[in-house]
């Protein structure tokens, strides 16, 4: 059983970071490359929805197998989680809203987009610093997650 704690807790954090690191240094790059701006940002826009439920679930599976886990919810790993977690969860549920409804309003009301797009610019860039502080700390987690399996 505590094989299967230990499996389901690794893949959850390597499917959590493998999927940042695949749509932030590979897809996303690839997308804005290859259309128009506005077309990439609706590609992206779509695939964001699956990308933090993908976040979400890794996170809850990640905690309730370190909450499993022999060696219990203590130190690093807790706290790693806790900041990867609520990163995760703010930007998906309150950050990602905001700023599909500032680039709907922006669409729908050209004339809007010069007072909306520094606010657009700002969330962005919150989401960027936030998806960057989950790839950190998971990073670190999974480093020692790896420790402590020794």
């Amino acid at each position: 059983m505590v094989t299967l704690i230990h499996f389901i807790h690794l893949l959850s954090l390597v499917m959590w970071m493998g999927s940042i690191i695949f749509f932030s240094f590979f897809a996303a790059p690839v997308v804005f490359r290859l259309l128009d701006r506005q077309k990439a940002g609706e590609v992206v826009g779509a695939i964001f929805p699956k990308y933090y439920g993908l976040g979400y679930i890794c996170s809850v599976l990640a905690a309730a197998t370190l909450m499993l886990s022999p060696r219990g919810m203590e130190g690093p790993p807790l706290i790693f989680l806790t900041i990867m977690a609520a990163c995760t969860f703010y930007a998906g549920l309150v950050i990602n809203p905001q700023a599909r409804a500032l680039k709907q309003q922006m669409q729908e009301q050209p004339e809007t987009r010069e007072t909306l797009e520094p606010q657009f610019k700002s969330l962005h860039g919150w989401s960027v610093r936030l998806n960057a502080t989950v790839l950190i700390f998971g990073l670190g987690l999974l480093w020692t997650t790896a420790m402590r399996l020794m």
